[in-house]
């Protein structure tokens, strides 16, 4: 006998029905994927070559806005910019858009990562966990690749390194591979798995760190400290999921209240932190401390574990400038002190020279090497750092006051700077 429905029954069917087609539809109202864009092109743009020369003149190609990145980010052969929830790879000759990513959230940070292998963009996105969702891009297409989510400060800044990236914020930070799997977390965490996983310090604020090699160093001050710390741990676990760490000593004396040093480079071997003297030092391994004497700005080498080397002056005030960082290649690293360029051996993080009278660190094309000065670019020997010649231009909207510091990267015969939240490309004329 079949079975008879009430009337009652099928109000009570249809109800569900209803609320389950309403529960569908917020649920995809608001989804991240309804309001995600991605808009890929066919057209690859071939991987820029090594240039052969330096252009004997430069012009001014195009600008775009990019505050998502604080030194132009390049693929193999685009330039990424961040900016207002889109993430857009432009053809470095033109600035046109190759392709773009968009979510209606905060981009708070990208990076192009890992050019020589995976060729990835990643692009960080704000919620109400801070900037806790990260998505991977091929960088010739823009093709989703991955994405991964944890709890983030309100704010990070991301550093590429051979096989892992950085993410930092004030107070935690995270590594992850290509892959996006986590190596480590480190600082803050709301709900730790293994609460002896990590270094047992609390109320650490973390002002600066970097990568180098499988090690990575970071600056930070927490609750006990008499003055500020240097730390260096591994960029993944160890075999029992802990953090490895391989040093944390304390580097200055006294209090915590002036400006903190920054580590500014990170080599396998060796750290470069720059101490602008705001706090004395801690006596070094020998037990030696010139704290009697009058404090300039260094730039303190120590190895990988931590410990202290040696100490070379520069020419720099107490803190560095707040939009800073450092660019590395063809065996140099060079980071602005915001009165000067310092050109650092990249293995050693020893200061081979400083070059006064620059606008930010640079990078070498053929050979040479292009610094940012206010009438275009110093091209200098980087055997001699003579200057060989300069080459002129202006650029459009620029103001030092304002926008301080300009970063210089190359791709191809092309030179690509950043001032503040202002991309600006140039080429050889036509």
């Amino acid at each position: 006998m079949p079975e008879r429905r009430t009337r009652t029954d099928l109000l009570i069917s249809a109800l569900i029905v209803v609320v389950v087609l309403v529960a569908g539809v917020v649920i995809w109202w608001f989804s991240p994927v309804r309001h995600t864009t991605l808009d890929q092109s066919g057209r690859l743009v071939p991987a820029a070559g090594t240039a052969r020369t330096v252009p004997a003149a430069l012009v001014p190609l195009w600008q775009a806005p990019s505050s998502a990145t604080r030194v132009p980010a390049l693929s193999r052969a685009l330039v990424i910019t961040g900016d207002d929830g889109a993430v857009v790879a432009r053809d470095p000759a033109t600035g046109k858009q190759v392709w773009r990513y968009y979510r209606n959230r905060r981009v708070c940070s990208v990076l192009a990562a890992w050019r020589d292998s995976h060729d990835t963009v990643l692009a960080v996105y704000g919620n109400s966990r801070g900037c806790s969702e990260v998505t991977a891009l091929q960088g010739e297409t823009g093709a989703r690749t991955g994405a991964r989510t944890s709890d983030a400060d309100k704010s990070v800044e991301l550093a590429g390194g051979s096989n892992y990236v950085l993410a930092q914020g004030r107070t935690r930070l995270e590594t992850w591979g290509s892959n996006l799997v986590r190596g480590i977390e480190y600082g803050r965490i709301e709900a730790p798995v293994k609460p002896d996983a990590q270094p047992q310090r609390t109320g650490c604020d973390i002002s600066s760190a970097v990568l180098g090699g499988d090690r990575l160093a970071l600056i930070e001050h927490c609750d006990d400290d008499h003055g500020y710390r240097l730390t260096v741990l591994g960029v993944n676990q160890d075999d029992d999921e802990k953090v490895r760490q391989f040093g944390s000593t304390v580097i200055t004396r006294g209090t915590a209240d002036g400006p903190p040093p920054a580590v500014v480079a990170m080599s396998s071997s060796a750290i470069a932190v720059y101490d602008g003297g705001a706090n004395p030092p801690e006596p070094d391994a020998a037990g030696v401390s010139d704290a009697a004497a009058p404090r300039r700005a260094s730039v303190r080498q120590f190895n990988s574990d931590g410990v202290q080397q040696r100490t070379n002056t520069v020419n720099g005030p107490r803190a560095l400038p707040e939009a800073n960082a450092s660019i590395s290649g063809d065996g140099l690293t060079t980071f602005w002190t915001g009165r000067a360029t310092v050109v650092l051996d990249a293995s050693s993080m020893r200061p081979a020279f400083q070059v006064p009278g620059t606008l930010g660190p640079g990078q070498t094309m053929a050979g040479q090497l292009l610094l940012p000065i206010a009438s275009g670019i110093s091209v200098r020997d980087p055997a001699t750092m003579k200057e060989i010649r300069t080459i002129r231009y202006a650029r459009d909207g620029y103001n030092a006051e304002r926008d301080g510091m300009i970063a210089l990267r190359v791709l191809g015969n092309r030179v690509v700077e950043q001032w503040g939240s202002t991309v600006a490309v140039y080429g050889p004329p036509t």
